[in-house]
């Protein structure tokens, strides 16, 4: 027998005029639908107009290791299904590449009909380089796990990119200028919707604004990889930089300067003067 076809159904992340014929087309030719909420893909059928005869399932996080073995077993007896998430490309912060995974591994064909993304709509409107880029998905809650996320990722040559709810992303904008410097960087908010906005700036700049004026709906952060100015300052550069500084202001203050003037994050800056403190007969004041 001939297995069944997984089909990856791309959804509009706001403006439904971004749902593709094919994708309509997709829907209407399956047996089954696998939803992240079966309400939200029978809304979006019914405004788009799109039929089918196909049932509903739902498949997400919490219900994954169960319905997964089941959709596999419709796949190996012929039937078609199409996976959706609620808003976007699925397998992007969804269980989707699970079933893709045991797709191949049993040789059940996986197909893609591409569109909607709020990753790649986000990167496309920062202003911030596209070549390389790293998608990390959603920002932890716990303060200690969050910096240890972005500390991990301050060495990459590659724009960084994050989900964001808006009771965080203040918070979080202050963490990244903490420990990644002054890079520019871009909140993109509500895209393709009636609301949509991009504010673009310094982290600690938006980092400022947001705090003053929390904004509202789904956001995407989009953030600078490390600068070529990293590379270029070695520690003997750093610790001359540093000297010079420090020579007449507080610690604190040379370190703001040097990454102002360096971009390098302000963690290195900061325990390259702290070495420094230690190991000179002076003490500097301001120390944190």
């Amino acid at each position: 027998m001939t297995s069944g076809t997984l089909t990856l159904v791309a959804t509009p992340i706001g403006n439904l005029g971004d749902f593709p014929p094919r994708a309509a087309e997709a829907l209407a030719a399956a047996d089954i639908i696998a939803c992240e909420d079966t309400r939200v893909t029978r809304k979006l059928m019914t405004l788009t107009g799109t039929t089918s005869e196909a049932r509903l399932t739902a498949y997400h996080d919490h219900n994954g290791a169960t319905v997964r073995p089941w959709l596999l077993e419709q796949l190996a007896a012929g039937r078609n299904v199409a996976l959706v998430s609620d808003a976007g490309t699925p397998l992007i912060s969804d269980p989707g590449y699970k079933l893709v995974a045991a797709c191949r591994a049993q040789e059940i064909p996986v197909v893609a009909v591409p569109g909607p993304s709020a990753v790649l709509a986000a990167l496309a409107v920062s202003g911030l380089p596209t070549d390389r880029f790293f998608f990390a998905g959603f920002l932890t809650g716990s303060k200690s796990a969050r910096r240890e996320q972005i500390t991990e990722l301050a060495g990459l040559r590659a724009t960084l990119v994050w989900f964001e709810t808006p009771s965080r992303i203040a918070v979080s904008l202050a963490e990244m200028a903490d420990i990644l410097g002054p890079r520019q960087a871009a909140v993109t908010r509500e895209l393709t919707k009636l609301h949509e906005e991009v504010r673009c700036g310094r982290l600690d700049t938006l980092a400022a604004e947001m705090a003053a004026n929390r904004p509202k709906g789904e956001i995407v952060l989009v953030v600078g990889g490390r600068p070529d100015t990293d590379e270029e300052v070695d520690d003997a550069t750093l610790d001359a930089m540093l000297r010079a500084e420090l020579d007449g202001q507080r610690l604190r203050d040379a370190v703001r300067a040097v990454v102002e003037a360096t971009g390098l994050p302000r963690n290195r800056v900061y325990r390259a003067a702290l070495a420094l403190d230690a190991t000179d007969d002076r003490k500097w004041e301001g120390a944190e």
